[in-house]
């Protein structure tokens, strides 16, 4: 598809982007004895693992032509330091009700969408069972299944048992993805945990963090990542240095103690983060809005 648009000139956006595609578009420049300057290429993050590093060496003509898109300035500053021409910072385009979310009751902790030990589900598991063996009941949803973890490495099977046979008496465990209603009625009335993994998410936006501070509800986010930026920013939650269970369980209380605040400027974040991410501006720099 990348080689037929090229040749063709016609425009075109690949919304999830690595080395790869860069590659793919050089490639297809190169046969088609075009410039591909209708390509446009999204990295949700920048494109540096030993992978993207050896496809970096066959991507010149895309990295002088096509069009870099990126959801963070820091992506976008580290595409430039790679060589891209074009680089252009549009915030990661979400999608948020009409109307503005208004604070709620507690209702149950989330750890929204599929879990994986790069986004904490190994702190979530020890929560868990921490939590059984002090009695406590506060609902914790999970989605999350033995199926899906063997697609994710031994480790990851261990914990996902470990967690389904902690005892936990609040434990709402879905092993399905929800559909896009059910996605969003998830986050009314949630503390979403976001425990993320400093490494992987430095830069990296989180598309279930954004949602759920759309939908008013606050976190818990890792200092140092793009997501504990979000809940700093607007004091919609809590982050920890920290990443083990005795950080995550004090923050939970710290927030529970004083629900109706944080849920409140969850509700705020959500105004402007709305307008930040509407996804007309991606359309816009596409000159694809009124098509």
């Amino acid at each position: 598809m990348i080689v037929r648009a090229v040749r063709e000139d016609i425009p075109f956006l690949v919304l999830t982007s690595d080395g790869r595609h860069a590659a793919a578009v050089s490639l297809a420049a190169l046969l088609a004895k075009r410039q591909p300057k209708r390509a446009h290429l999204y990295f949700h993050q920048a494109p540096t693992k030993p992978r993207d590093s050896f496809f970096l060496t066959m991507s010149a003509a895309a990295r002088k032509h096509a069009s870099a898109i990126a959801p963070t300035a820091k992506v976008a500053d580290s595409l430039r330091d790679m060589g891209w021409q074009h680089v252009e910072y549009v915030p990661y385009p979400a999608l948020a009700e009409e109307k503005p979310p208004q604070p709620v009751p507690f209702s149950h902790l989330l750890m929204a969408g599929a879990a994986r030990l790069n986004k904490g589900l190994d702190l979530v598991a020890d929560l868990a069972g921490r939590w059984a063996g002090e009695g406590r009941s506060l609902p914790l949803w999970v989605q999350v299944s033995k199926k899906h973890a063997k697609r994710h490495g031994h480790r990851e099977v261990a914990v996902v048992e470990a967690l389904l046979s902690s005892g936990y008496s609040g434990l709402v465990a879905s092993d399905k993805a929800p559909e896009r209603a059910e996605y969003v009625e998830r986050f009314h009335g949630a503390l979403v945990l976001a425990p993320y993994e400093r490494e992987r998410f430095s830069e990296a936006v989180s598309g279930v963090v954004l949602d759920a501070l759309l939908h008013g509800a606050p976190v818990i986010a890792t200092k140092g990542t793009w997501p504990g930026a979000q809940v700093e920013r607007f004091g919609a939650g809590v982050t920890i240095e920290d990443r083990s269970v005795a950080a995550l369980a004090t923050a939970i209380d710290t927030v529970l103690a004083k629900w109706p605040d944080y849920t409140a400027r969850a509700c705020q974040a959500a105004v402007v983060l709305k307008r930040e991410h509407d996804p007309e501006r991606l359309l816009t720099l596409l000159s694809l809005s009124k098509v």
